[in-house]
């Protein structure tokens, strides 16, 4: 008999022990179908079932779990035939143990619930020793040795019922590139496998007590990898003849740095795509501004705020790849644009930004940490895919995965050097100048975007006691004399709001304001604190509405108007504009109204990122006025960089944001991530900002 460790390495023993200890353990049922040369076992409740034998070599052992007794399955698992026995226990061990109490709906058992997610299997292997490589919607941890690999499916996940054409989780043990060969063993698992049999997976594969085989039972090639082991780890042995040494190599320490920079381009870009990444790598990582009050993690902050800094954090790594170049001490070429911010959408917030628990210097700090991580990430089977294709030198005889063997060994170790240190360099990325900055401030407003915020511009209204009611998505919200209502409505890109009079009481529109869902909130709240505290101004059409242009002319707005139109724009290469027909009704064009169009930014067919306001020919000048004055404020508000868009950017000032940051929960850290390279931790700014703050007009008598 002999030791195997690694266990996943030992093969299969021949015994019935995985139906052994489900029966006279756990009281399973059990049958054999002779002529089939199957076996089966069953759960008491009959809602787990085992089968061994199966026609399909792939999935030998065959798992299937329902909710329902005899019902359609939950989720399935399969294990080839060679797949130690020991494996496959440690999974249907799980089954028996967590569902011995009564359940009658099977809802309660934590191997029929839904899975929440696989961070402690990822934990777990990482914690091992293996190494992670995301690619082409796929997370690949492969063990130490090189034998063992485990690909979870991210991007999609895959149908939840397709167990053997493309699964959700798949098990691998065996050398790579076997020429055609199934590997050692496999294993499969559904999407909907639940998170207590993923992990219990994980920790069978990394269980470092050695099983015994008789060596004669012992598979010729796995024995042979098993010859040349050390303790558990594969000896790096190259079982071809070695081949002549080249005169010349036929790359130079450019092609290597300039393929190391691939490389950590690639590795950075990959985070959008990695849901896990921020959370894995900076959980429990101390917020540097945190150390002089209560040293607080990421982990720790609000659930809110935790789930917006790791997207700020995964924005600012994707950004950073464009100078990825720079850690290999390359120039940055032609393309210096970041990316631009994920496709992830923002989560809520209720805090305002500037009362953040983080500033921009502890996102730089654990963007440089995650950064140094994903580049750690790359193996060297990682390094191999990612540039297998591409030329080398000149690009007319050799590609980095046509070189001779013994050179493209040598090669990808000189570039898993090179990438060990710029690991190490990654706080470079996020200097001080970095762009776009994640928290910000920006004038002027009508360029700065609707935000995140989708509540401040009804808070003028609710403060002053105006009712609300929801119809829907839209939220009606009307004054206590019944007479003035404005009403938001709601979809995935935004809020547009509409504001109006109706006299007399509820009867017809005198007139009308609306705001699409591209407006600042800032502009949308002064027009309704102007609604909300004068009343007494609003209830009758002004004839004199013209007045409401006194702070575009203040401003310096440039005055472009002719006998049929009025029209003021923005001294910013007029990117702004309030404009009016006032042509008689004859010599109007079709379609066109005298309305008043305040607008601003890039405009358009299709989605674009300006937007406008439309007010009534008769609108009260105090409301014209509120918008007009909102529009050449000069306070900087605060904006995430996220939310910027590249057509405006031109045209903004933008400084850096930080929050005034409160004192936060406290707490050890509970883990560390396993990474080649510590980071250096950036050190805070120390820059704070005052609260942005709209006063609202004074001295009016309210009438409702």
């Amino acid at each position: 008999m002999i030791d195997v460790t690694p266990r996943y390495l030992a093969g299969r023993d021949y015994s019935n022990q995985v139906f052994d200890r489900l029966v006279t353990r756990w009281g399973w049922g059990r049958a054999d179908a002779t002529e089939l040369n199957q076996e089966f076992g069953w759960s008491p409740d009959h809602r787990f079932r085992l089968g061994a034998g199966q026609l399909d070599p792939g999935a030998w052992w065959r798992i299937a779990a329902a909710k329902e007794p005899l019902g359609p399955p939950e989720w399935q698992a399969g294990f080839s035939q060679e797949t130690p026995p020991e494996i496959v226990l440690a999974v249907t061990e799980e089954l028996a143990r967590t569902g011995s109490a009564i359940d009658w709906t099977g809802e309660s058992h934590p191997a029929l619930k839904a899975p929440t997610d696989r961070r402690t299997l990822i934990h777990t292997l990482l914690d091992a020793g293996w190494r992670s490589t995301y690619r082409d919607g796929r997370l690949d941890l492969e063990a130490p040795d090189h034998l063992a690999r485990v690909q979870i499916r991210i991007d999609p996940h895959g149908d939840p019922f397709d167990l053997m054409s493309q699964p959700h989780l798949y098990v691998e043990v065996g050398p790579r590139d076997t020429g055609g060969y199934p590997p050692y063993w496999q294993a499969m698992l559904t999407t909907t496998a639940p998170t207590v049999v993923v992990d219990a997976l994980a920790q069978a594969l990394t269980d470092p007590t050695p099983l015994q085989r008789d060596r004669d039972w012992v598979d010729e090639e796995l024995l042979a990898h098993l010859g040349h082991t050390v303790d558990g780890v594969l000896a790096d042995t190259d079982p071809q003849a070695p081949e002549p040494r080249e005169a010349a190599r036929p790359y130079t320490e450019t092609d290597l740095r300039e393929a190391a920079a691939e490389v950590c381009e690639e590795a950075l870009e990959w985070t959008e795509d990695l849901d896990l990444t921020p959370d894995m790598y900076i959980e429990d990582r101390l917020i540097p501004s945190s150390r002089t009050g209560t040293p607080t993690t990421w982990g720790q902050l609000p659930s809110e705020q935790k789930a917006l800094a790791y997207l700020l954090v995964t924005d600012m790594v994707v950004a950073a790849a464009a100078s990825a170049p720079a850690l290999l001490d390359l120039p940055l070429g032609a393309n210096l644009d970041p990316l631009p911010a994920s496709r992830k959408p923002t989560p809520p917030l209720a805090a305002k930004l500037s009362e953040l628990a983080f500033t921009i210097g502890d996102l730089k700090d654990a963007a440089a940490y995650a950064a140094a991580a994903q580049i750690n990430g790359v193996d060297l089977s990682g390094i191999a895919d990612s540039l297998h294709d591409r030329p080398v030198g000149d690009g007319t005889k050799w590609t980095w995965g046509s070189l001779p063997t013994a050179q493209h060994k040598q090669a990808l170790h000189e570039i898993d050097r090179l990438l060990t240190g710029a690991a190490e360099r990654t706080p470079e990325l996020f200097a001080p100048d970095f762009r776009p900055a994640p928290l910000a401030l920006v004038t002027p407003v009508y360029l700065a975007g609707p935000g995140h915020d989708r509540t401040s511009a009804a808070k003028p209204l609710t403060d002053q006691g105006w009712t609300t009611e929801e119809q829907g998505d839209t939220t009606v919200y009307t004054s206590p004399c019944r007479r003035l209502c404005a009403q938001s409505t709601i979809d995935d890109k935004g809020t547009s709001w509409t504001a109006s009079l109706h006299y007399p009481l509820g009867g017809e529109e005198v007139w009308r304001a609306s705001a699409d869902r591209r407006t600042p909130p800032e502009i949308v709240a002064a027009l309704h604190t102007v609604l909300a505290a004068n009343a007494a101004e609003l209830v009758r059409p002004s004839r004199h509405t013209a007045h409401g242009l006194a702070p575009v002319i203040a401003a310096g707005w440039h005055d472009n108007s002719t006998r049929e139109h009025l029209m003021w724009d923005s001294p910013d290469a007029e990117t702004a504009s309030v404009y009016r027909c006032t042509a008689p009704a004859g010599q109007m064009f079709a379609g066109e109204s005298r309305a008043w169009q305040i607008s601003a930014g890039k405009l358009g067919p299709g989605e674009v990122e300006g937007w406008t306001v439309e007010m009534s020919e008769n609108i009260p000048a105090p409301l014209l006025e509120a918008v007009t004055a909102a529009m050449t404020d000069p306070t900087p508000v605060a904006r995430l960089g996220r939310d910027l868009t590249s057509e405006h950017l031109l045209y903004l000032d933008v400084r850096p944001l930080v929050p005034q940051t409160p004192s936060g929960p406290s707490g050890p850290s509970a883990r560390t991530l396993a990474a080649r390279t510590r980071t250096t931790k950036a050190a805070p700014a120390a820059v704070l900002t005052g609260e942005v703050k709209s006063a609202a007009p004074s001295g009016h008598r309210r009438l409702c």
